[in-house]
C-alpha cells in the first residue's frame, strides 16, 4: 500500500484545530500501544471495517495539546470537508468534554485514542477500538454493540459503567459505583493479587453486574419488562440526557445502590426460602437458566450451621457469588470467586455484609437475583417443563415432515445432501450440533423483501435454515434448476448478503465448526472466541456423522472456514455482486 498524502495540513473539527496526518504518521504514535496482556491494539494498515483502505482522503486528526470541548460527537467528515474520511481522533494530551463524548454509529465509527486523561460527564462509545490511556473520570460510561471495544489504562472514576454487548476493559477502579451488563458479562477489570510467594500477579477477569439498572438510574429513563434482568434505557436517552449534559443517576436512591439495609434484607430472604413448599426434602432449592445456576442450601462447617444463597455464572465465565449466614453466630459473609474449569478457586474476595467495595456489590446483586428466581415457584415449573422437553431451549421448531420442509422449494428437488442433513437434524435436534443453526420452513419472502420488493430479486432465493442467534438466514441462490449447482448465501439480519458456500456439502462442513456465523455489511465470517465458546451437546456425534457420511473431518479453526468461504467467493462473488447491483444493493466492492 503506497503512502497516503494528506489533503491539507490542518483542519477544524467541532471548533478545535487538529493536525491532519496519514496512516504512517498515526502508526508512529499508536502502533505500539498495548493492552493488559502486552498485545498490540492497533494496526492501521489492516484494511478492515475499522480502518478501511478503500476510502479516498483517509486521515487521522491529531491534537498535540490538551483539548476542552462542550460536546464531542465523532464523525467521518465535516460539512466543510465532506470529501475526507476520518479514521480516528488522536489526543496526545488530556481531553476534557463538558457534556458528552459519543461515537458515530454502532456498526462503524472513527477510533478515539487519548494518551492523556479523559474527563466528561457522559461517554458512549461503539463501532471501533477506543483507547483511553491516561485514566478516565466521568459519571456514566457506556459501550454498545459487538463492533466496538474500549480499553482504559490508569485509574477509572465513574458512577455507572453500562455495557450492552461491547467489551469494556479497565486497568484499575479508583471509585466505581455500579456496573451493569445488559446480558452476559462484557466488562473486565485487572486485579493485582499475591501469588503466595510475595510476587504480584495481574489477572484480568470479567466482572458481573453489581446492580439492577433501576437501583441507580432515574426511573424516568428506564423501560421495564417482566423478567428480572430486563431493564433498558429509554430509546431517546441520548437526546434527553447525554447531549444536554444531564445525569442519568438518581442520587435519592443512594440507600438502594449502597445496599445500606442488606443485613436485614438477606436474613428475610433466607427466612422466606426456608419455608418454600416446593423445596427439596433437605430444604434446598436449585434452579438454572442459560445464564447461571442459582441455589439455596443448608450446610455444616467446622461444627456450625449455615444457610447460603448463591449464583454461579456459567458458559465459560465460572464466576461464583455466595452469601452465607452462620446460624450459631448470626454472622454474614460474602464471597466472590473466580473458578478454574474443575471448579477449584482461581482467586477470591471475602468480607462481611458491610463491605462497600465493587466486588461485594456484585455479590449482593447476585444474591438478590438468586432470591427472586428461587422465590418464584414458576421458575421451578419452567425447569420441570424443560426437563420434559429437551427441545424447549431451541429457537427452532423442527417438528415438520420432509414433505412439509420440501414444500418451500416448489419445483426444485431437494439435494440428496440436504435430505441427509434433514434426517440428522430431526434425530438430534436443531442447535444441538452446531451453534444457532437449524433447518427452517419459510413460507413467505418477508425477510428477503426487505432488501428489494422486485419479484426477480426475491424469487431468486430459497431460505431454508437459520444462521445465527440474531436472525440471519441461509438461502440457495437459484442460478440453476439443480440445487446442487446453486451456491448458498447468508442474509444478515443487520445488513449484508454474502456467498458462503459453493454447495450444500460445503455448508455441512462449515457447520462442523460449531460456531455461529457473523455477518456485517462488508463481510461474513466464522470466529470462535474461546472465552465464550461452549461445545454443542452433539458436536462430536455430528463430527462422526460427517466423517462416515461424506468422508471429511470436522473443521478445527477459523482458517479452515475461511478457505471454504473464499473458494465460494472466488467462484461466485463477482457474478453475485453484479446481480445485487441490479437492485441498487451496495456490495462494498
Amino acid at each position: 500500500m503506497k503512502e497516503e498524502k494528506v489533503p491539507f495540513e490542518k483542519m477544524k473539527f467541532n471548533g478545535i484545530e487538529f493536525k491532519v496526518i496519514n496512516r504512517k504518521n498515526a502508526h508512529e504514535i499508536i502502533g505500539d500501544l498495548t493492552d493488559f496482556e502486552n498485545e498490540k491494539i492497533y494496526d492501521v494498515f489492516e484494511d478492515s471495517w475499522r480502518f478501511p483502505d478503500d476510502e479516498d482522503n483517509a486521515i487521522f486528526l491529531l491534537a498535540e495539546n490538551d483539548v476542552e470541548m462542550d460536546v464531542f460527537e465523532m464523525d467521518y467528515n465535516t460539512e466543510e470537508h465532506q470529501n475526507i474520511f476520518i479514521l480516528g481522533f488522536i489526543f496526545k494530551g488530556n481531553l476534557t468534554v463538558k457534556k458528552c463524548i459519543s461515537s458515530f454509529d454502532t456498526d462503524n465509527s472513527p477510533a478515539l485514542i487519548v494518551l492523556g486523561k479523559t474527563t466528561s460527564l457522559n461517554i458512549i462509545l461503539f463501532g471501533n477500538i477506543h483507547y483511553l490511556g491516561g485514566g478516565l473520570e466521568c459519571e456514566t460510561i457506556m459501550g454498545e454493540y459487538n463492533h466496538g471495544e474500549l480499553l482504559v489504562k490508569g485509574d477509572t472514576t465513574t458512577k455507572l459503567i453500562y455495557s450492552d454487548d461491547m467489551r469494556m476493559r479497565f486497568e484499575n477502579f479508583t471509585s466505581v459505583q455500579a456496573i451493569f451488563n445488559l446480558n452476559r458479562p462484557d466488562v473486565s477489570i485487572c486485579s493485582r493479587l499475591s501469588d503466595g510467594e510475595g510476587s504480584i500477579v495481574i489477572l484480568e477477569n470479567y466482572f458481573p453486574s453489581t446492580h439492577k439498572l433501576s437501583d441507580i438510574v432515574s426511573d424516568s429513563y428506564i423501560e421495564h419488562s417482566d423478567d428480572y434482568d430486563s431493564e433498558y434505557l429509554v430509546d431517546d436517552y441520548y437526546e434527553k440526557v447525554f447531549k444536554k449534559g444531564l445525569s442519568l443517576i438518581d442520587e435519592s436512591k443512594s440507600e438502594k445502590y449502597l445496599y445500606k439495609n442488606f443485613r436485614e434484607r438477606f436474613k428475610n430472604m433466607i427466612k422466606e426460602l426456608t419455608d418454600k413448599e416446593y423445596a427439596a426434602s433437605d430444604g434446598s432449592l436449585y434452579c438454572e437458566d442459560a445464564y447461571a445456576n442459582y441455589s439455596f442450601v443448608h450446610f455444616d462447617y467446622e461444627g456450625q450451621k449455615y444457610n447460603q444463597i448463591s449464583t454461579t455464572i456459567i458458559n465459560g465465565f465460572n464466576i461464583r457469588m455466595r452469601g452465607f449466614l452462620c446460624i450459631d453466630t448470626d454472622e454474614i459473609s460474602l464471597l466472590l470467586e473466580y473458578l478454574h474449569d474443575d471448579e477449584s478457586t482461581k482467586c477470591q474476595w471475602m468480607d462481611n455484609e458491610n463491605a462497600l467495595g465493587i466486588e461485594y456489590f456484585a455479590v449482593k446483586n447476585a444474591i438478590v437475583e438468586a432470591f427472586e428466581i428461587l422465590n418464584d415457584e414458576k421458575s421451578f415449573e419452567d425447569n420441570d417443563d424443560d426437563d420434559d422437553d429437551d427441545d424447549d431451549d431451541s429457537e427452532y421448531d423442527n417438528s415438520f415432515s420432509l414433505e412439509e420442509f420440501s414444500a418451500q422449494f416448489g419445483t426444485y428437488a431437494l439435494p440428496e445432501d440436504l435430505v441427509k442433513l434433514y434426517e440428522f437434524d430431526q434425530e438430534y435436534g436443531s442447535e444441538t450440533y452446531s451453534e444457532c443453526f437449524g433447518l427452517t420452513i419459510t413460507d413467505n419472502k418477508t425477510g428477503i423483501k426487505t432488501w428489494s420488493e422486485e419479484e426477480e430479486f426475491y424469487n431468486s432465493f430459497i431460505e431454508f435454515a437459520g444462521a445465527n442467534g440474531s436472525g440471519s438466514s441461509y438461502a440457495y441462490w437459484l442460478i440453476d434448476q439443480d440445487l446442487n449447482n446453486c451456491p448458498i448465501v447468508v442474509f444478515g439480519d443487520e445488513g449484508g448478503i454474502h456467498v458462503v458456500a459453493e454447495n450444500t456439502k460445503d455448508l455441512i462442513r462449515l457447520m462442523s465448526y460449531d460456531t455461529e456465523i457473523s455477518v456485517d455489511h462488508e463481510n461474513a465470517y466464522f470466529y470462535k472466541d474461546e472465552d465464550y465458546y461452549e461445545e454443542s451437546e452433539n458436536k462430536e456425534i455430528y463430527a462422526d456423522w460427517i466423517k462416515s457420511t461424506f468422508g471429511f473431518e470436522a473443521l478445527e479453526n477459523d482458517e479452515e472456514t475461511d478457505d471454504i468461504m473464499d473458494n465460494a467467493k472466488e467462484k461466485y462473488k463477482k457474478k453475485f455482486n453484479a446481480f445485487l447491483e441490479k437492485f441498487d444493493i451496495e456490495t462494498f466492492e
